[in-house]
């Protein structure tokens, strides 16, 4: 038997939180599925725990808080037995299904990635759903999340993602073929349809004259004979984790002005649903937490949900 895939979904009671379950019983083998929903209760503002020692505080605040308090636990508490029907409704064992319900201990994202960090094979979260701020590209919980997540797969669920169908944007980095590897493991049993998908910048920047234009076309030729082993190399690895070869294919893109854009374009035009990335794959900037290309992607595409492989 296949080892089942442990899958961490933070939720707070939103459709967000709702949609990025659905997605997870979508994407997963539900027989090969092990899901543990977290919901970090909130807390007052840091300002009451001041007024909390008062007498004051006592007397007029504290059993309207308590009842606020209560009332919020109450209605996590149904949300996640939503949630968790939903997903045993989806073919998840009804004993696979874990809950974790608690008041926020440091904060909301610190107490998510401290649980994240048990072992997970993914953390999920919806793009807004832990949003205290609807209007940015990314919810502050979800962004501090993002930054976090150093060692563990994460998953972003922008909206309702119906396609089932993965891009996944590669180069020849070792932080992807991670990447690859990874989502072998996830759906490799799965009738998935996979799209491997290469974006070279143009060597526009190349303004340097002492270079002849036959030796810079000889550089190029050699860089684009190495497309056809890497795809083959990938789509082994593929192949070997159980995903059908028909239902792999493979695009390059050689003269791009914007990668970032390029793959959104492709994610789009394609009809995928998510578009997986190495964290640093397409970067060559080691000191950031994300590469360039794969913060650009996962802050723009908000109608696609984006995986991000340590």
């Amino acid at each position: 038997m296949s080892k089942k895939s442990h899958i961490l979904i933070a939720v707070d009671g939103s459709q967000d939180s709702l949609r990025a379950t659905k997605y997870v019983a979508q994407t997963c083998p539900p027989a090969d599925l092990r899901v543990t929903l977290m919901h970090v209760l909130p807390t007052a503002p840091e300002t009451f725990w001041d007024l909390e020692k008062t007498d004051y505080f006592k007397a007029e605040i504290g059993g309207r808080y308590a009842t606020w308090k209560e009332e919020k636990k109450g209605a996590a508490q149904t949300f996640l037995a939503k949630a968790k029907t939903s997903l045993v409704n989806a073919g998840v064992a009804e004993t696979e299904v874990g809950v974790i319900l608690q008041e926020r201990e440091v904060g909301i994202a610190r107490d998510i990635l401290a649980q994240a960090a048990h072992g997970y094979d993914a953390v999920v979260v919806g793009r807004r759903g832990l949003s205290e701020f609807q209007e940015s590209y990314l919810g502050s919980v979800c962004q501090k999340i993002v930054e976090g997540t150093k060692h563990v797969p994460l998953w972003v669920v922008g909206g309702s993602i119906e396609s089932k169908k993965i891009l996944l944007a590669v180069d020849s980095s070792e932080n992807s073929r991670r990447a690859v590897e990874y989502v072998g493991s996830i759906v490799g049993q799965t009738k998935t349809e996979l799209a491997l998908f290469h974006v070279i910048r143009r060597f526009s920047f190349l303004d340097d004259h002492t270079l002849r234009d036959y030796e810079i076309e000889g550089f190029w030729e050699e860089v684009k004979k190495d497309i056809p082993h890497m795809f083959r190399f990938y789509k082994s690895n593929l192949e070997r984790a159980g995903v059908d070869g028909a239902r792999i294919s493979t695009r390059a893109n050689v003269d791009s002005a914007s990668r970032a854009m390029d793959i959104l374009q492709e994610a789009d035009e394609g009809r995928y649903g998510t578009i997986v990335m190495g964290r640093r794959g397409l970067s060559k900037v080691r000191q950031f937490l994300l590469g360039r290309v794969t913060n650009k992607v996962l802050q723009r595409a908000e109608k696609f949900t984006v995986w991000l492989v340590p």
